[in-house]
């Protein structure tokens, strides 16, 4: 769970990061054995979008769509 906010935050803090599984864990310092399955559950939670297969997937931050409503008196 920790590293799952781990990622999440790093990619709320850069939104235009297009990182693979590798260069992610290097970045956070982690292993590529535990980060694939962390990025492969934020990809199910449209937290993140992956880009191609396999050791060359790239993921990206899908940002929040944020709904402001006109709230006049």
């Amino acid at each position: 769970m920790v590293l799952q906010v781990e990622c999440t935050y790093f990619f709320e803090e850069n939104p235009f990061a297009l990182e693979t599984g590798e260069s992610l864990a290097m970045r956070l310092g982690r292993s590529v054995d535990d980060l694939i399955p962390v990025l492969e559950r934020l990809v199910e939670l449209s937290v993140l979008s992956r880009i191609g297969s396999g050791a060359q997937s790239v993921y990206r931050y899908n940002r929040p769509v944020t709904v402001y409503r006109n709230l006049r008196a």
